[in-house]
């Protein structure tokens, strides 16, 4: 991207690399169901190449280590345009609510990503919209507010 003046005028416009690439976001908007199945496998995915981290995918140029984490950035970015837009279905809030407990046991991953807090403060607001009171399974049932 060129410096730009923003003051005004034509030159301030998008390139036209941007326009295209407004033009597709604004065309392809997903539902939180196609977003869940790609958080998944990405997901999935990470977890069976870090089965075989010192393993040389040719193809690729990278070992399965690499490949795992690219797959963790894939599912952290999916998990993250299905949490950002508000929801009031109870189902689309537990997609979200599954993808935050799923990664939010993966070692290290708050360490390599603010992505699980972004997530869990989407749901919560969602579920603060729904009436919903979420707690953690480690705490006992009943009212605790």
């Amino acid at each position: 991207m060129m410096n730009k003046n923003f003051a005004g005028g034509d030159e301030a416009l998008p390139e036209d690399s941007e326009m295209r690439l407004y033009a597709r976001a604004y065309a392809s908007p997903q539902s939180a169901d196609a977003l869940f199945l790609k958080w998944e496998t990405a997901h999935a995915h990470a977890m069976l190449l870090g089965k075989v981290p010192e393993r040389i995918f040719s193809d690729h140029g990278l070992n399965g280590r690499q490949l795992a984490e690219g797959a963790r950035i894939a599912a952290r970015r999916m998990a993250l345009l299905m949490a950002e837009a508000p929801t009031q279905l109870r189902e689309v809030l537990a997609l979200k609510v599954h993808a935050y407990e799923a990664m939010g046991q993966l070692e290290g991953e708050i360490v390599r990503s603010h992505a699980v807090v972004m997530i869990e403060r989407a749901m919560k607001a969602d579920a603060e919209h729904l009436n919903i009171v979420l707690m953690p399974l480690n705490q006992p049932f009943g009212r605790t507010q």
